[in-house]
C-alpha cells in the first residue's frame, strides 16, 4: 500500500542559520555513506555525487568563515600585549603617587593623560584595541615632551615592547583575516548546496516509492527523520519558524519528470524539503 511506504519529510532549510544548516547537511552525507556503498540506485548514486560535490564547497566554506590557523596564536599574542600595556598603566599610576618628586609625578600625570585619552580598554576587539594602542605608540614615539617623560619614568624600553608586541598582533589579524572565506563564499555555498539535497532526498523518495514494498531504504528514511523531528522541535520551532509538513517543496522544477531510477518505470516524485545549520561574527 502506498501509505506504507516511508517518505522523508520536508524541512525549511533556508530558513537554518548556518550551523543547523552545515549539521543536516553533514548528517544527512553520513547516512547516506553508511546506508549505500556500490548498491545504490542508479539516480541516487548520480545525485550523491552531486550533492557530496556540493558538501565539500559548503564544509570549506563553513571552515574558513569560523575557524583559522592563526586564531589561537592571535589570541595568545593578544593577551601577551594585554599584560604589557596593563603593567605600563599600572607603573604610571603608582608614580602618579610621588608627591616627594614632583618632576616624576608631573611625568606621570601627562602620560596617564596620554594613555586615558584613548580609552583603551583589553577587553574590546582585537583590531579596535590595537588601532587605539597604535596611536597611543605615535605619541609617545613622536611627541617630545611624552618621549621625556616615558624616559623619566624608566619606561622607553617597556614602551619599545609594546610596539613589538601591538605590531605582531597587527599582522596576526592580518593573517587570519587573508586566510578567511571570501565575502559571500558561504552564502554562494550554500544556494549552491540547497538543491543538490532537495534533489537527494526527492529521488530518494522516489526510489522508496518504486521498491515494490522491499523496504530497502526504511531504516535511511527512518534516521533521516528522526534527526529532521529533532530540528523541528529543538531548533525550528524554538526559532520561529512555522512549517507545514503538508506543504510540499514548490522549488523542485520538473527536470527529471519521466526519468527511470534503475530502469524501472517512472512514478511521481516524492517532494520534500531540506534542512541545515550558523556567529560571528
Amino acid at each position: 500500500m502506498l501509505q506504507e511506504i516511508q517518505q522523508v519529510k520536508s524541512v525549511p532549510v533556508s530558513d537554518l542559520k548556518n550551523t543547523h544548516f552545515v549539521g543536516l547537511m553533514t548528517f544527512t552525507r553520513d547516512q547516506f555513506a553508511n546506508t549505500f556503498t556500490d548498491d545504490a540506485p542508479r539516480k541516487v548514486a548520480e545525485q550523491l555525487e552531486r550533492f557530496n560535490t556540493a558538501y565539500q564547497a559548503l564544509d570549506d566554506a563553513y571552515k574558513t568563515s569560523t575557524y583559522s590557523l592563526d586564531t589561537e596564536a592571535l589570541s595568545k599574542a593578544d593577551d601577551d600585549c594585554d599584560r604589557t600595556f596593563m603593567g605600563i598603566k599600572k607603573m604610571v599610576g603608582a608614580q602618579q603617587a610621588f608627591d616627594f618628586n614632583p618632576t616624576v609625578k608631573e611625568a606621570a600625570d601627562r602620560m596617564m593623560q596620554a594613555i586615558a585619552k584613548y580609552d583603551i580598554s583589553t577587553d574590546e576587539d582585537y583590531l579596535g584595541e590595537n588601532n587605539k594602542l597604535q596611536q597611543l605608540l605615535q605619541d609617545v614615539t613622536n611627541v617630545v615632551a611624552l618621549k621625556a617623560d616615558a624616559r623619566t619614568l624608566g619606561l622607553t624600553e617597556a614602551f619599545t615592547q609594546l610596539a613589538d608586541k601591538v605590531d605582531l598582533v597587527r599582522k596576526l589579524i592580518t593573517r587570519r583575516e587573508m586566510g578567511k572565506a571570501p565575502k559571500g563564499a558561504m552564502k554562494a555555498a550554500r544556494n549552491a548546496m540547497e538543491p543538490e539535497y532537495r534533489w537527494l532526498i526527492a529521488i530518494l523518495n522516489a526510489a522508496a516509492l518504486m521498491d515494490d514494498d522491499e523496504h530497502r531504504f526504511d531504516t535511511l528514511i527512518t534516521t533521516l527523520n528522526a534527526n529532521i523531528d529533532y530540528l523541528k522541535k529543538n531548533v525550528i520551532r524554538k526559532g520561529g519558524i512555522v512549517w507545514n509538513d503538508e506543504d510540499y517543496d514548490e522549488e523542485l522544477d520538473e527536470e527529471t519528470e519521466g526519468e527511470e531510477i534503475e530502469g524501472e518505470e517512472t512514478t511521481d516524485e516524492g517532494e520534500t524539503k531540506e534542512n541545515t545549520t550558523e556567529n560571528n561574527q
